[in-house]
């Protein structure tokens, strides 16, 4: 078993191998539905399987983050050269709203 840690707290993750998914995916499917499992071939990890909640998740926290690197970036600009900027009514005029 693998563990993880997350905020201090250790987590175990299950494995499995590409043999015991294809003879019993739907028990592996529940195990996932109870925390990640790590799909293993020839003793190394090659998949991990999460529910679809911990999927969307994810995602949407690297939305998240991706969104304020983007932010951080453009006020890191805007302190360069406060001039350069825009005012959002003088935007929505050139592009015709």
């Amino acid at each position: 078993m693998y563990s993880l840690h997350s905020s201090g707290d250790e987590i175990m993750v299950k494995t499995t191998s590409v043999t015991e998914l294809r003879d019993d995916m739907a028990r592996v499917l529940k195990q996932a539905g109870e925390g990640p499992v790590i799909v293993m071939s020839r003793s190394k990890p090659a998949a991990v399987l999460i529910d679809p909640g911990t999927y969307e998740a994810l995602v949407d926290n690297a939305e998240t983050l991706a969104d304020i690197v983007e932010g951080r970036l453009a006020l890191a600009k805007y302190l360069e050269n406060p001039k350069a900027a825009v005012d959002a009514e003088e935007v929505f005029a050139r592009l015709g709203y």
